[in-house]
C-alpha cells in the first residue's frame, strides 16, 4: 500500500543499521546521475518529484535485494574496513580516504544494476513516470498506484531472476578513489 508515505523512518534507506542489511533501499542521487540511464522516472526521483518514500514503497524492498546480490561483497568490505577503524559511518571525510576503494567499487556495481533494471523495465518506469506527472502529486492516484505497482512487480521479479549478470568498470571505480586522494 502507498499509504504512510511520510513516516520517519521511511524517509531515507530504510531499515539501516551497522549489523544487518538494509530492508529497502533506493538509489543515491549521485548513482542516478553516474549512471547512463533511459527512463523518464530517473530525473524525477533525482529531483524529489519521486519522493525517497514513493521510491522505497514502490521498488525499496526488491532493490535492496538485488543490491545485496549483485553489490554487497562491496559494501560488506566497505563496512568491514569503517568498523575495524573505528570510524563514524556519517562522517565521509573520515573514512574516504582509507575506506573509498570499496565504497566506489559498490557505487559502480549501483550503478550497473541500475543501468540494468532501466533497460529490463524501463516500460513501468516510464509508466510510472507518466502516472505521477498526472498525478500532480496526488498519492491516492488509482493510476499512479497500479503503475507503482507493476513497477515493483518488474523489480521484484527481477530479484527473483537467476542469472542476471552486472557487470562494472572496476577500474574507473577504482581510479575515482585514486583521483580523489591525489586532491
Amino acid at each position: 500500500s502507498l499509504s504512510g508515505l511520510s513516516l520517519p523512518a521511511e524517509m531515507g534507506q530504510a531499515g539501516f543499521s551497522h549489523e544487518r542489511e538494509p530492508t529497502a533501499l533506493v538509489p543515491t542521487s549521485t548513482q542516478l546521475r553516474r549512471a547512463k540511464l533511459s527512463s523518464a522516472w530517473w530525473p524525477m526521483q533525482v529531483d524529489g518529484t519521486a519522493s525517497v518514500p514513493l521510491c522505497l514503497q514502490a521498488y525499496g524492498t526488491p532493490y535492496a535485494k538485488l543490491l545485496e546480490r549483485h553489490c554487497g561483497q562491496h559494501r560488506k568490505e566497505h563496512q568491514r574496513c569503517i568498523r575495524s577503524r573505528k570510524l563514524d559511518p556519517l562522517n565521509m571525510a573520515s573514512w574516504y580516504p582509507v575506506c573509498g576503494e570499496p565504497f566506489e567499487m559498490e557505487n559502480g556495481c549501483a550503478g550497473a544494476l541500475i543501468a540494468e533494471l532501466d533497460t529490463r523495465c524501463r516500460q513501468q518506469f516510464d509508466r510510472a513516470a507518466a502516472a505521477l506527472a498526472a498525478a500532480k502529486g496526488d498519492y491516492s492516484d488509482t493510476k499512479l498506484k497500479s503503475s507503482l505497482e507493476a513497477l515493483g512487480q518488474c523489480v521484484t521479479k527481477l530479484a527473483q531472476t537467476k542469472g542476471v549478470q552486472v557487470s562494472f568498470d572496476a577500474a574507473a571505480a577504482r581510479e575515482r578513489y585514486a583521483a580523489s586522494k591525489r586532491l
